[in-house]
């Protein structure tokens, strides 16, 4: 996967292609309080990569959509072509931005009322802080080393409406699992268990997107919600925790949810990790993650097919 990054915080034109390279890729648009003019994300939609492209702005700036056009013929996830206006915090158009790729993605994370099984008991993850220990699939209690919150309203639901949250309803992972309904986002990996994941990986459990799960009975993005309040928690390591009975993954330091998240819960995580920030550091998941999304779909369509659940008890 190839990374790239458009800093916009002065007058002109910022431009990044990519695509044709073999390789999925990722842009990072940071906009800042000295932007004005034009930027623009481009690539190819039969190219047979997927581009995803996460946009950073200033606290109090504001997107509006102008215009957003699918090709569904080509590629999955489809690609897309979106139009914005750029606003700043007084409310007065400064720019446009314009994007040309399937994604434009948001970080991993679960929504406000989730319960997560702590040392406590059931406690819900707004309650959560520094320091509370939460029950892991891998390591027993895990103190939790930071946690943060992003609240999205209807206007940034709007201008990105694939940041809407996934319902996984009561027992449609498995049995209890969960235990009754889960909200989370579209990023946020669920662990599936199964022979069938075992036939396709080599290994019985697998992380997936929650999103990537909605053809399945139960489980669907949510598409009437005015607003929404993420939160995600960190621990020394990347891990497997209980939220609503279902097991699901804590904040994973991979490069793409560091860009999501903001740059001021970035530096504080860098802070904590300075590791992170190295050159030769490398995430390590608590599970097994399919980099190829059209091996994901197939495995979600082989449990539908065979009607088996998600998480087996036993494999």
């Amino acid at each position: 996967m190839a990374n790239f990054v458009i800093t916009a915080n002065s007058f002109g034109s910022f431009y990044q292609n990519v695509g044709n390279n073999g390789t999925d890729d990722t842009v990072t648009v940071n906009i800042g309080i000295g932007f004005s003019g034009a930027i623009t994300v481009d690539s190819q939609p039969a190219d047979g990569e997927i581009e995803s492209t996460i946009v950073n702005i200033p606290d109090g700036w504001s997107l509006q959509v102008d215009n957003l056009v699918e090709d569904a013929g080509y590629e999955d996830p489809s690609f897309k072509e979106w139009s914005y206006q750029v606003f700043n915090t007084n409310g007065d158009p400064v720019g446009t931005l314009s994007i040309r790729n399937n994604n434009v993605s948001g970080v991993p994370c679960f929504c406000r009322g989730v319960k997560i099984e702590t040392e406590r008991g059931l406690v819900a993850i707004e309650d959560l802080g520094v320091g509370d220990k939460v029950l892991t699939l891998d390591n027993g209690y895990r103190p939790i080393r930071w946690i943060g919150n992003r609240k999205l309203d209807s206007i940034d639901l709007a201008i990105n409406p694939k940041l809407r949250p996934v319902r996984i309803t009561a027992g449609a992972l498995g049995r209890n699992m969960p235990e009754q309904n889960l909200m989370v986002s579209p990023q946020h990996r669920v662990l599936i268990r199964s022979k069938i994941a075992l036939r396709m990986f080599n290994t019985s459990e697998v992380l997936i997107p929650a999103i990537k799960l909605c053809s399945m009975d139960g489980i669907e993005q949510v598409m009437n919600v005015s607003e929404v309040d993420y939160w995600h928690m960190l621990f020394d390591d990347h891990e497997i925790v209980y939220s609503n009975g279902a097991a699901t993954e804590s904040l994973f330091v991979g490069p793409e949810a560091l860009k999501a998240v903001s740059t001021e819960s970035r530096d504080e995580i860098i802070a904590l990790f300075p590791e992170i920030a190295t050159p030769t550091y490398a995430a390590r998941p608590a599970r097994f993650i399919s980099k190829k999304g059209r091996c994901v779909k197939q495995l979600v369509a082989r449990h539908l097919k065979n009607k088996k659940k998600l998480f087996a008890e036993v494999v």
